[in-house]
């Protein structure tokens, strides 16, 4: 992308919004082509994985989606048997969302995907390239975390 001096090109929020495109198209294409599943349901699956039983709100957040996104994902991962809900033990009020035993062997597969497509995207970057954009992205991302 060849950057002019008066364009859109030249503001972070359009460069960010650029590579997110080009990230989202490239990790959709692999999760549909090697496990059938969509992009919200393959970000589901990672963070129920990884952090464990979520409600649907804090599901949404873990997974970056927003909460009718990450609702539908939920329910049809819960339709193919993938996910469950169930009670939370502390508040009974509260509904949980896990994986279940066919889940937690589908984590086991969309994680080494997510990281060989995350090799794959940084890869036109040496190893200082990357630390110094994972530290200046980190910088940035903590100063206007809510």
């Amino acid at each position: 992308m060849k950057a002019s001096k008066a364009g859109l090109e030249q503001y972070l929020t359009y460069r960010l919004h650029v590579l997110n495109k080009l990230s989202e198209r490239g990790s959709t294409e692999r999760y549909q082509a090697k496990l059938g599943i969509t992009l919200p349901e393959a970000r589901l699956i990672g963070a129920v994985g990884a952090f464990g039983p979520f409600s649907v709100m804090e599901l949404a957040r873990h997974a970056n989606l927003d909460k009718s996104q990450a609702s539908r994902a939920a329910e049809a991962l819960m339709r193919r048997g993938l996910m469950r809900r169930d009670a939370s033990e502390e508040d009974g009020r509260l509904v949980l969302v896990s994986l279940t035993p066919e889940g937690r062997a589908l984590y086991r597969k969309v994680m080494p995907i997510a990281r060989k497509w995350n090799q794959d995207l940084f890869s036109c970057l040496d190893d200082k390239e990357r630390e110094t954009l994972g530290r200046a992205l980190s910088k940035v991302i903590e100063a206007y975390e809510i």
